[in-house]
């Protein structure tokens, strides 16, 4: 009985066809069966493959499984491999693959899902590694696992296999309930050379946004609506069968009695910003809304900027400058909010920039809607020179929900928060999210407690430049800092349902378990 079944779908016998099939006859490891699926050629392009293969191994799947869904369904109810093994045409497996995936999982007997490092095969003929990262537990759909998923038949099973209903999202159902209770696991290797045509899609706005699709990392706020819904669907299924889908009543935020010396305060971090510092200061002195002082904490930059900075302080007293006392953009964060006299805290990154009524929209909404611990604007992409990036559309993040924002990157731009909350809160997180994602994690508590508001209009200008610091930072470290943030969230909402007497008994059982393993292992330690 074979181990692993190969599903392949056939769309012509061409030459990358062939190379891909003829692949599998080199792999070490022989226990497996590929089955051709034809997708609308009447069976004539298998016929031709299957003649020219000449390998038993090799057969005819039925007709009309056109989605990933239907195939592998059709194999977990059809055939007995212990793994399955869904493989495009232009991947081509290194010989030892199949063997190391199946020694994987025999291995890691958690793990319902392994997939592998790749390589690229260049125009000049070159191959280049595509490093990819581990799992961990990641719950949004955007996650990177190259082309190929090696699956763990059993544990399909268990959860009822793919949902043939969904069109868009019937994979990422998948992973999630997988990740339910299995892991997904990254072999660190390159297991096979990817030969298919790349697609340029890319925009101006995409330059120096990492990430597929024509706007590069933000293209999925630009998802079509039926793609929207499905993933969205599929999410909030996910946060329920875990118990850290939140719907309580939010609070009113706790201000204090005594009154602020200044209504707003904005906070600008730099770190050697010298090009671009003038101008994000400029915007804020000619705001419409006049009650502010503005607060640029320097992490020790080294080239000009302090003194472009202390030129503005001299000329207006409400422009300051302290030098900050870590080496972490939360910790100058949190510099600027301690020093800071305002009710609230208005961010502003030194390179981006304020529209003229910034200010006087987002402190009205605030004084306004008493349980709002966070308000947010829209914003738009400008370029070095500050010209606005016509080709990409504001980016509004209108799909914000306090549990949508679980599977998205952040919540926008402008961010202003009542002072209080941030204090609340016990300022950004320095140990765990220092350089990356202290923004983000900030959202998730707010929400978990206030409202988290919308202020409909681009009041906010993101620059996208080669220096951008989305763009230098560790990719993994990037990766790692939102996921740990998401996780995080996770077990907060949990407890917070089992204050409330929402979460399942089951859930619960299973946090508590995992609980007593986490203090035996320090215990241990």
């Amino acid at each position: 009985m074979e181990k692993v079944v190969i599903l392949f779908p056939v769309q012509k016998a061409g030459e990358l066809a062939r190379k891909t099939l003829g692949a599998l006859k080199t792999q070490t490891l022989k226990e497996w069966k590929c089955y051709l699926l034809d997708q609308g050629e009447k069976g004539e392009a298998v016929r031709t493959l299957l003649s020219e293969l000449g390998d038993e191994r090799f057969a005819a799947g039925p007709g009309g499984l056109v989605t990933l869904a239907k195939m592998v369904n059709w194999a977990l109810g059809n055939t007995e491999a212990q793994y399955l093994l869904p493989l495009p045409e232009g991947v081509i497996l290194e010989p030892n693959a199949l063997e190391r995936f199946v020694s994987f999982l025999e291995a890691n007997p958690q793990a319902a899902v392994a997939y592998s490092c790749y390589a690229e095969l260049k125009e000049d003929g070159k191959k280049e590694k595509v490093q990819l990262y581990p799992h961990e537990g990641c719950i949004h759909e955007r996650f990177d696992f190259g082309y190929v998923k090696f699956y763990r038949a059993a544990y399909l099973k268990k959860i009822g296999g793919f949902r043939e209903d969904l069109v868009h999202a019937a994979e990422y159902d998948v992973e999630l309930k997988l990740g339910d209770d299995y892991t997904l696991e990254l072999i660190d290797e390159v297991l096979y050379t990817v030969e298919v045509p790349q697609t340029k899609e890319s925009a101006p706005g995409a330059l120096h946004s990492p990430g597929k699709g024509k706007y590069g990392g933000f293209s999925y706020v630009f998802y079509p609506p039926d793609v929207e819904k499905e993933i969205t669907t599929v999410f909030e299924e996910m946060l329920k069968r875990r118990g850290a889908y939140i719907d309580h009543e939010t609070v009113p935020v706790p201000y204090p009695k005594e009154p602020y010396p200044v209504m707003a305060s904005v906070v600008i971090p730099v770190l050697n910003r010298a090009k671009y510092i003038g101008n994000a200061i400029e915007r804020v002195l000619e705001q419409t809304f006049k009650d502010f002082e503005v607060i640029v904490v320097d992490n020790g930059s080294t080239d000009g900027t302090v003194e472009i900075v202390q030129e503005y302080a001299k000329k207006d007293p409400r422009v300051r400058l302290i030098r900050g006392t870590g080496n972490c953009i939360a910790s100058a964060l949190n510099d600027g909010i301690r020093a800071a006299r305002g009710k609230y805290i208005c961010q502003l990154d030194s390179d981006d920039e304020y529209v003229p009524t910034t200010l006087e929209k987002m402190i009205a909404h605030l004084e306004s809607h008493p349980k709002c611990g966070l308000a947010i604007s829209y914003y738009e992409l400008m370029d070095e020179n500050r010209n606005t990036i016509a080709d990409v559309p504001p980016v509004t993040h209108k799909g914000y929900t306090r549990n949508q924002i679980l599977r998205r990157d952040g919540a926008g731009a402008l961010r202003v928060f009542p002072k209080v909350v941030l204090e609340e809160m016990g300022l950004y997180d320095e140990k765990n999210y220092g350089n990356f994602g202290e923004d983000y994690d900030m959202v998730l508590k707010v929400g978990e407690k206030y409202d988290v508001d919308r202020v409909h209009e681009v009041l906010y200008r993101y620059r996208r430049h080669s220096d951008n610091t989305d763009v230098t930072r560790d990719p993994l470290m990037k990766v790692r800092n939102k996921n740990n943030a998401r996780l995080a969230a996770l077990r907060r909402r949990q407890e917070i349902n089992r204050k409330l007497g929402k979460l399942p008994p089951h859930i619960a059982e299973k946090l508590d378990r995992e609980k007593s393993k986490e203090t035996s292992s320090v215990q241990k330690s």
